[in-house]
């Protein structure tokens, strides 16, 4: 895998990760103001579960890949803490609380991406194309 595409893909996954937390954010706002929304696919559990499962899966992938390369390993204790976030959510499965679970699950895997990359800009080892 080139590093052009593998920054590409990185991307994708902090994009996923952001479009979470404001997909969380701003439900509880949307569901107060239009409750007409609430029906809609872009509020519905199904949704929700489309971005968790594909940010765990990109991230993972990612993270794994890097780990193996640099062995760092502080990006892979951030998804794990995410994986506990969501796992606490659905064991709590309190709705009121569900807009906060989705933001620190935001940020906790942008956090770790966050951490891979800025480790990876200052890492010395070459990158294979």
């Amino acid at each position: 895998m080139s590093k052009y595409k593998f920054l590409t893909i990185e991307k994708v996954g902090v994009l996923l990760s952001i479009v979470c937390a404001v997909h969380c954010l701003t439900l509880p706002i949307f569901l107060f103001f239009a409750p007409y929304l609430a029906s809609s696919f872009a509020f519905s559990s199904n949704l929700e579960w489309i971005l968790v499962i594909s940010s765990f899966v990109l991230a993972a992938f990612i993270l794994v890949l890097d780990y193996r390369k640099h062995h760092q390993p502080l990006p892979l204790y951030f998804l794990g803490f995410g994986i506990i976030i969501k796992v606490l959510d659905m064991v709590l499965a309190n709705q009121s609380y569900a807009w906060l679970f989705g933001i620190l699950l935001g940020a906790v895997i942008s956090a770790a991406y966050w951490v891979n990359y800025k480790h990876k800009k200052t890492c010395t080892c070459k990158i294979s194309a």
